[in-house]
């Protein structure tokens, strides 16, 4: 069974570019992953003894290729090779791979790996978790805003908001909210029906709602009868 590298196997193979396999690397402690200063075995998206990943050291660092790579930070080979493409990577801050080809490959150190994951993976998931709306309405807040008005404030198209509506009405039907908060107001129309609701509830629903959104400010068309549901 291939065991870690001694320090002067490590040294050696630094000082002539050799190649030393790793597929046994001792790890760390997975509580040092918590602290942000290791792999951690037992996380999501990392290595584990038994897998297929390829690892090496390679002029002294550990390292895996571009599938191993894609194994450990327990994404796609395609997403991978998106975000480590040459036209992205300038973007994506993708880790350059160790100045040696083994094998016809490139290779990836592990700690540029981890770098790469705290510094565009994990960004990228606390930038989609964060709420990003916080907004105030002027106006009365009890002031009716119409559906046409809602939208425009969250930068939805119609197609997106019919389906809001849709997902909605199950439980308006049951006097609840939705994925929509119930309309305060409803009037018949021509081609269905037009709801209104108060401008501190779209506030509200706004400000509580996660994911990116375009700046809004206050509406400047109202909606016409039959306009918009």
């Amino acid at each position: 069974m291939p065991t870690t590298p001694t320090p002067v196997e490590a040294e050696r193979a630094a000082a002539t570019g050799t190649v030393v396999p790793a597929r046994h690397l001792a790890r760390p402690d997975p509580a040092s992953w918590v602290a942000g200063e290791g792999w951690g075995i037992d996380e999501p998206g990392t290595s584990r003894v038994g897998s297929g990943m390829q690892e090496r050291v390679v002029n002294g660092r550990r390292a895996t290729n571009r599938a191993g790579a894609a194994e450990y930070l327990g994404r796609s080979p395609q997403t991978i090779n998106l975000v480590a493409s040459p036209k992205r990577r300038a973007a994506t801050g993708w880790p350059n791979p160790l100045p040696d080809r083994v094998d016809g490959q490139e290779w990836y150190a592990f700690d540029d790996l981890d770098a790469f994951r705290v510094s565009y993976l994990e960004a990228k998931q606390r930038a989609r978790r964060a709420k990003v709306h916080e907004i105030t309405l002027g106006g009365d807040p009890d002031e009716m805003v119409s559906a046409k008005d809602f939208r425009a404030l969250i930068g939805v198209e119609h197609n997106v908001w019919s389906k809001y509506v849709e997902k909605s009405i199950p439980d308006w039907l049951h006097a609840r909210d939705g994925y929509l908060p119930k309309p305060d107001r409803e009037e018949p129309a021509r081609h269905g029906v037009i709801r209104y609701w108060k401008r501190h509830r779209v506030q509200s629903w706004i400000n509580s709602r996660r994911g990116s959104a375009s700046s809004p400010g206050r509406p400047k068309q109202r909606a016409e009868p039959g306009g918009e549901a």
